[in-house]
């Protein structure tokens, strides 16, 4: 169920985030633990994308590891980047969503956070720092649109986004934010000064503050609003339990996405995602 008030062609185009899910991720929220992924899965992007370039980026004393997927057939396509859920992942906890984006012609970044995957140091530091420091070394690559970036934070991730927001415009000003599995409320979620979607399962406690309330706090700050979507049959995580819960070190679990979560983020994305030149031009 998608709500959301109407998108006026303007700030569609000059507001300056299927995704809709992540997997075993907690969501600190009170009393819940992210699932132990004991299988890593790698996304099949063979055919898709033009380009899976291995970026090293430092951050606090490590060198991380990051990688930007660049779709095939989009010489200057939009760019999501991935904010991770709480718990030590690397980047291919984000492998369905990155097959998914690509082959709608976005351009993907993630990373593996400190101490998975190939990066160096121990997980459990500087989580803000890291996601920073990758948003920046994302930034400063080449290959997609500066002025099509969006951000899609998952569960922690929108703390850390919060945080810090006024840190990421400096680096890019994103054209709209994804919140999944979002913890930012009404009195929070005013520092993100882009087009926000909100992703809730309807399993959340809180799913009013944070679904309804917060979209509305945001629409009456900024003329681009909110949107929020609620996953029905779906955990805080946003993967699919209607069919029953997920067993996490089945090698399948990603095929749980919730599909309905998933298209309320890429039509969100693609009703965004208009080139800023064919805006000036009126299309």
């Amino acid at each position: 169920m998608l709500i959301h008030p109407p998108l006026p062609g303007k700030w569609a185009c000059n507001a300056v985030l299927a995704l809709a899910l992540v997997l075993a991720f907690c969501g600190c929220a009170v009393g819940r633990q992210s699932p132990v992924l004991s299988v890593p899965q790698t996304p099949d992007l063979d055919g898709v994308t033009r380009e899976r370039r291995q970026v090293q980026l430092p951050s606090e004393g490590v060198m991380l590891a990051g990688e930007l997927d660049l779709p095939v057939g989009a010489p200057s396509p939009p760019l999501v980047f991935v904010m991770h859920h709480s718990g030590p992942v690397d980047r291919d906890a984000y492998g369905y969503l990155a097959e998914l984006l690509v082959a709608e012609r976005y351009a993907v970044f993630r990373f593996d956070k400190r101490g998975t995957g190939i990066s160096e140091g121990e997980y459990g530091c500087c989580e803000g720092d890291d996601v920073l420091a990758a948003y920046r070394a994302a930034m400063g690559e080449e290959g997609f649109d500066r002025s099509r970036v969006f951000i899609v934070a998952q569960s922690i991730g929108t703390r850390h986004l919060a945080d810090r927001f006024s840190e990421y415009v400096a680096a890019q000003p994103p054209r709209g934010v994804v919140l999944l599995s979002n913890l930012l409320g009404p009195d929070e979620i005013g520092v993100i000064s882009a087009p926000v979607l909100i992703v809730l399962s309807d399993s959340e406690p809180d799913i009013d503050r944070l679904g309804r309330a917060a979209a509305q706090a945001h629409r009456g700050m900024y003329p681009f609003g909110a949107s929020y979507y609620v996953a029905e049959g779906s955990e805080h995580t946003l993967f699919d339990v209607s069919a029953g819960p997920i067993d996490w070190d089945d090698p399948q679990w990603p095929q749980r996405y919730h599909r309905g979560a998933m298209r309320s983020v890429l039509d969100w994305l693609e009703a965004r995602s208009t080139p800023l030149a064919e805006c000036s031009d009126g299309k």
